[in-house]
């Protein structure tokens, strides 16, 4: 027996004995446990060992900022992972929950949920790794209070991780892209995303986890991750499946790393304009004085001039080309996938004035409000924003799979709180999340509202039965709950997730036949 087995063995023995401990105490310190990085302490809690803050990568700060994220570094003193690490830099305006968190650029942490018995020495169970939302500009993968026990207590280990926001996250500038001949570019947040799964692939059996078991799934932010993460190359075989909950994306053309005359502005235009703020030029010594700006002056500048879109980008290597057109061509990651909105995308809007112009760079409206004659101006720009960035965008995606073998389900979700029916028209963004991770907690924390109901409760185990049930199977479908049919352009149908669960054709079905004809028109034509 190898010494590093002998230490799994040991760890996974006392593992068993602080299982029984833990139902005496809220939280008992764990035996070290090896990883490839070294040894790390963590807790049982709940009847999950908790690991927090364990590093999947060095520290991307000094020269690394703006670099694909390095190997984390080799230690030789236990780690303490009872604790959680540092979020990655954000305005606090977007994520007042993350008040008091320590903030800095080694950030790159993630956080393990094992249930106890397989972390014991049990049978290896399916992992699911989220992704966190904020528009790639706020959010963290620690939830202080806001812990994923009840989803890990279903069988599953759950891993939570950090990337880079705003623009430590995502930056181009053509001097610093001239300092670093043959290195991936610009999209850092992605990068980061993958290096954690890779730290899965790597590390994830010595906590009870199956590495060939894999299934990402994030909201929003998190969304438009997973698929660019089933997009790249540079993921190809790190994980199994696929939810995709609220992922905006732009199907007739993602934003460019460099370029003029693009419907969205280039990334490095937007550096060479950062930069100038600055005092700094396009020149050989811009790269020294990028690196060297302070990070509450890149916060600051983020505040008062917010990009056009923080998706990841199209650099020609970590993402080739548009993930609408990698779906089309079939070559997507070829995994069961999953799909699907909340029936009321538009909240995300706020009470910000929009006008259809505004929504449409420089397109022509008029087809727009021939497509949503039956509404007003002001509910035209909803649905126009709710069905353009969301519903079109999953439909499209889900529809694509055909091409590489694998099955795809579409969802919406339209419940709302039986207390709060009276004041809600339907289901507003992020409302899933809570119901996905079975906790009804997470979400009465972002916003106040009356406890949840037995009715809420039991959407909540629905829900997370459906979601469990993929990460286990790939296939949603299992004892106890609604069918789902797979979804096919054929069919056309989803499944209504809200008071009753029942499948059918999506609503307003002219005005997605009206974004199907401008998909087939963009991606008929080819690229500049």
């Amino acid at each position: 027996m190898s010494n590093l087995t002998k230490i799994r063995t040991a760890a996974r023995l006392s593992g068993l004995v602080l299982l029984f401990l833990a139902t005496a105490c809220a939280a008992a310190t764990m035996a070290p446990l090896a990883t490839q990085n070294g040894d790390v302490q963590g807790l049982m809690q709940d009847g999950v060992a908790v690991f927090r803050g364990l590093p999947y990568a060095a520290s991307p700060e000094g020269d690394l900022r703006w670099r694909p994220p390095q190997p984390a570094p080799r230690r030789n003193t236990t780690f303490d992972a009872t604790v959680f690490g540092p979020v990655c830099p954000q305005s606090q305006r977007g994520s007042t929950y993350l008040t008091g968190m320590p903030m800095g650029e080694d950030c790159l942490r993630l956080n393990v949920y094992t249930p106890a018995a397989a972390f014991a020495g049990g049978a290896r169970v399916p992992v699911m790794l989220w992704i966190h939302g904020g528009s790639f500009r706020w959010g963290a993968g620690s939830w202080p209070d806001n812990e994923p026990f009840v989803l890990a207590n279903q069988g599953v280990a759950v891993v939570t991780i950090n990337y880079r926001l705003g623009r430590l996250g995502l930056f181009a500038h053509p001097a610093l892209s001239a300092s670093m001949p043959g290195e991936p570019l610009a999209n850092y947040a992605l990068m980061d995303q993958i290096a954690a799964l890779r730290w899965v692939r790597d590390n994830i059996a010595a906590f009870g986890g199956d590495p060939a078991r894999v299934t990402i799934f994030g909201q929003s932010a998190g969304g438009v991750s997973v698929t660019a993460l089933m997009a790249t190359p540079e993921a190809r075989g790190l994980f199994s499946g696929a939810i995709a909950q609220s992922g905006a994306s732009r199907i007739e053309g993602d934003r460019q790393l460099r370029g003029t005359g693009l419907p969205i502005e280039s990334l490095e235009s937007d550096g060479l304009r950062m930069a100038k703020s600055f005092g700094i030029g396009n020149d050989a010594d811009a790269p020294a004085k990028l690196l060297a700006l302070p990070v509450a002056d890149i916060l600051a500048y983020s505040e008062k001039e917010m990009p056009n879109s923080m998706n990841p980008v199209v650099d020609g290597r970590v993402m080739p080309n548009d993930v609408s057109r990698i779906f089309r061509a079939g070559r997507q990651q070829a995994v069961p996938f999953m799909s699907g909105t909340v029936d009321r995308e538009e909240s995300l809007m706020g009470r910000y004035p929009f006008k259809l112009e505004d929504l449409m760079r420089g397109d022509d409206p008029a087809p727009v409000r021939a497509a949503y004659a039956d509404l007003d101006e002001a509910a035209r720009v909803k649905a126009w924003f709710a069905d353009s960035l969301f519903r079109g965008p999953a439909r499209f995606l889900a529809g694509e799979m055909p091409r590489v073998g694998q099955p795809a389900w579409l969802y919406e979700f339209s419940y709302v709180g039986e207390t709060l029916r009276r004041t809600e028209s339907g289901a507003a963004h992020s409302d899933d999340v809570a119901f996905a991770f079975g906790d009804l907690g997470l979400r009465a924390r972002w916003r106040s509202e009356a406890p949840p109901t037995d009715a809420d409760r039991r959407m909540a185990a629905t829900v997370m039965g459906y979601w469990v049930n993929f990460a286990k199977h790939g296939n949603p479908n299992g004892p106890g709950l609604p069918n789902w049919p797979s979804y096919l352009r054929s069919t056309d149908q989803l499944l209504e997730l809200g008071p009753t669960i029942s499948p059918h054709k999506p609503g307003r079905e002219a005005v997605l036949r009206f974004l199907d004809r401008g998909y087939e028109a963009a991606l008929s034509t080819p690229k500049k």
